[in-house]
């Protein structure tokens, strides 16, 4: 077994360490690993799952004052694709 220690130094949010240790969390699941993925004590798991469930309200295609940046990048994609195409002759 391989183990690996991440500390936060200075004043870190709840928010913050919920978005890190589940950024862990995802980018370990991401490329197949059998690991586990332990928070510290001072958090209460609840608030993990609560700012998981969070990134779920993210939308690609909608989103208020222009959109998330999700989709404000995907619509910058999609427009850079149609104007650099060659028209048909």
């Amino acid at each position: 077994m391989r183990e690996i220690t991440v500390q936060l130094r200075g004043r870190v949010e709840p928010e913050q360490y919920a978005d890190i240790v589940n950024a862990i969390w995802m980018q370990l699941k991401a490329i197949d690993c059998d690991f586990t993925v332990t928070p510290d004590d001072q958090v209460d798991p609840a608030e993990l799952d609560e700012r998981w469930d969070d990134y779920s309200k993210v939308s690609w295609e909608k989103g208020g004052r222009g959109g998330t940046p999700q989709a404000v990048s995907a619509g910058a994609a999609q427009t850079v694709t149609r104007t650099c195409r060659t028209p048909s002759k």
